[in-house]
Formats: structure tokens, C-alpha cells, sequence
């Protein structure tokens, strides 16, 4: 979480984030890499992405589903906490974004626990129910389209 999306006093908030983050090298590239872009503070913190790999470490889903990739930092946090056979389909609109992404799952070697889908994330997930997979995910990440929250239940 960022700091203006909580009320904490300094102190309190500087031991927080001393003792909390802890951003793996390939985790700090993509994030450095990332803020460069145009639209880089679309990134999730470090912190949440922190935060999705402990729920998926204590939580064990074999499927996540996450809607909107961007450039991968929440995926790769929470691909590195997978347990054996588990699997993420990453649904986004950007190519360009998504090639990012890519890049760091396969230097990360979870590349292969990874499925992207391109397209609108509504077309994603229509298509998600017309091959029957509605009920088959064991967590979900929604972090685009927000507009569209409502209709993604």
C-alpha cells in the first residue's frame, strides 16, 4: 500500500516499510524499468506485491487469475509463490506492456506457470466461461478495467 493510502504517523510507518519490504534484485529491475514508461505508476508497490506473494504462499491456489498485467510485477510476485503445478492467466490489452512482462518471467524461470491472454478483459473472460472454466480459479487479482469491476463477478 502506498503511503497516502493509509493513515500511520512517520515513525510508525518508516518501520513498516523497514522492516516489510523485502524486493528481490529482479523485482526492483522490472520495477525500475517500469516507472520509466509514460504510464509507470500504474505499477503496483512493492509492498503489494509483497503482500499477493504471502497470500498465494499461505493460501496455495493452483489457479490465479489476473486481470490487467501491465508489466508484470504483481504476476511475477505471486508466480514466485505458486506451489508445484500451479498456474496464473494473465488477461491485458498491451502488447508492448505484456512483452515486459514476458521478458521477466522467463529470467525468472515461471514463464511456463504463465498464460497471457490479449484482448479486451471482458472478451477474456467471456471466453474463459464459453470453454467452461467458470468455478476453476483459486484466486483472482483485478487490477484493470475498473470500470468494469461490477461486471466481472
Amino acid at each position: 500500500m502506498a503511503r497516502d493510502q493509509i493513515y500511520l504517523n512517520d515513525p510508525l510507518y518508516d518501520y513498516m516499510m523497514a522492516v516489510s519490504d523485502r524486493e528481490t534484485p529482479l523485482l526492483a529491475r522490472l520495477r525500475a524499468e517500469t516507472k520509466k514508461l509514460a504510464l509507470g505508476f500504474w505499477q503496483v508497490p512493492a509492498n503489494e506485491g509483497q503482500f499477493l506473494h504471502v497470500l498465494v504462499k499461505a493460501l496455495r491456489p493452483m489457479r490465479i487469475l489476473e486481470v490487467g498485467t501491465f508489466t508484470g510485477y504483481s504476476s511475477l510476485s505471486m508466480a514466485t509463490a505458486l506451489p508445484p503445478g500451479g498456474t496464473i492467466l494473465c488477461c491485458d490489452i498491451s502488447k508492448e506492456f505484456t512483452d515486459v512482462a514476458r521478458r521477466y518471467w522467463q529470467e525468472a524461470g515461471v514463464a511456463d506457470r504463465i498464460e497471457l491472454r490479449l484482448g479486451p478483459a471482458l472478451d477474456s473472460l467471456d471466453a474463459l466461461l464459453t470453454e467452461g472454466q467458470a468455478g476453476t480459479f483459486d484466486f483472482a487479482f483485478l487490477d484493470a478495467d475498473k470500470v468494469h469491476y461490477p461486471e466481472y463477478a
